[in-house]
């Protein structure tokens, strides 16, 4: 495994890649001092990767395995609740380690978990998707879904190591890794415009990598994160810019109840911000289209599933937790733009923020994402 210190500002943890190497990251969780070890997991990966994981922990202290549904649906305080009363009935205490495996789920499930009980507990994660190990698990954004929108009540939570095996990859659907590549896509067109067309070459539709580019991947979209949070941890100024397609992508996500994943989603929501931003005049040609280049090559359908409706989007999209960092009307949302490759639309203040009115936004959803009635 190679190791990399990820810096937030006065802050630090290690991240550690490799490629089969299971084994070693059971000696580094072995090697930690503690009461007790606890793994969140989901059901899926706990049957394909836990189990025999947790067979090479060699370690004196107890090891408890918390398996939980998969799905968006799940990352709720009930599901929260829920794993907290198991911990504490057996014991848990300020010196156990709670070990996040699986993909974002999991992860913000365990990451809320372990910054709640006793007020923070020792959090490891070990991603076992391509958009945890790029994406989510270097964000500190710790958070459940409400009724009323996602990720509405959380915190921020640093890990104390980040574990990333590509071997956990190769058994993951098609679908999954598409989704995590349209954080990737994400990241070129917010920040590294210079990558666009090296991904554009790499992009497969059917989804299938070898480990050395699935390393690869991993590595830009932790590059790319810390380029930016470097300065900017709990992502409220610049990195604001990572929330790109994740104002209209929440929204449908709920709306669609698990017929989408987030990346899927996420890729619908930076289809929908290029159209509003081009019909604003503010969007160069050239970016516009490598939006839908990049996303065509990466596989993903840029339609809604047939029967999401204009009424259950856009009723999400009003508790988009974007809402207060600058003042809006009443009809408008704050979003993410772009004006070119790698060229947030900056406010006032120097924020990536724009209030946008949501008659515009229905309107270009209507006519780009969904199917006809």
């Amino acid at each position: 495994m190679a190791k990399n210190e990820l810096r937030f500002e006065e802050m630090a943890y290690p991240f550690w890649l490799g490629s089969h190497c299971a084994g070693a990251i059971a000696d580094h969780l072995a090697g930690m001092v503690a009461s007790s070890l606890h793994v969140i997991t989901d059901h899926t990966v706990n049957a394909l990767h836990v189990k025999s994981f947790v067979r090479q922990l060699h370690t004196d202290c107890p090891i408890r395995v918390w398996s939980i549904p998969e799905g968006e649906e799940n990352k709720t305080l009930t599901t929260l609740e829920t794993l907290a009363n198991q911990l504490l009935s057996v014991g848990v205490d300020r010196n156990s380690v709670i070990v996040a495996m699986g993909g974002g789920v999991v992860g913000n499930l365990a990451g809320l978990l372990a910054a709640l009980l006793f007020r923070g507990i020792r959090l490891v994660h070990i991603p076992t998707t391509l958009l945890a190990m790029s994406d989510s698990v270097v964000s500190h954004k710790q958070a459940v879904n409400m009724p009323q929108g996602k990720n509405l009540l959380g915190c921020y939570y640093m890990p104390e190591a980040v574990f990333a095996d590509t071997a956990f990859l190769m058994t993951l659907p098609a679908r999954h890794i598409r989704s995590g590549l349209c954080e990737i896509i994400k990241n070129v067109l917010i920040i590294e415009a210079q990558e666009a067309s090296p991904l554009a070459q790499a992009l497969n539709p059917d989804a299938q990598y070898h480990e050395d580019a699935l390393i690869r991947i991993v590595r830009s979209g932790v590059r790319a994160k810390q380029k930016i949070m470097i300065h900017d941890r709990r992502e409220k100024r610049q990195a604001l810019a990572f929330e790109y397609g994740h104002t209209v992508g929440h929204a449908i996500e709920l709306a669609c109840a698990g017929r989408l994943t987030h990346g899927e989603s996420v890729a619908l929501g930076m289809i929908v911000a290029a159209e509003i931003a081009s019909a604003l005049g503010v969007l160069s040609p050239k970016a516009y289209d490598w939006h839908y280049r990049l996303l065509r090559l990466n596989g993903v359908d840029l339609r809604a599933p047939a029967g999401t409706t204009a009424e259950a989007v856009m009723q999400m999209l009003l508790s988009d937790n974007k809402r207060g960092y600058l003042r809006t009307a009443a009809n408008e949302v704050p979003m993410i733009l772009l004006q070119d490759m790698g060229v947030p639309l900056l406010n006032n203040e120097g924020i990536p923020l724009t209030p946008v009115s949501v008659d515009l936004i229905e309107a270009l959803l209507r006519k780009h994402l969904l199917h006809p009635c």
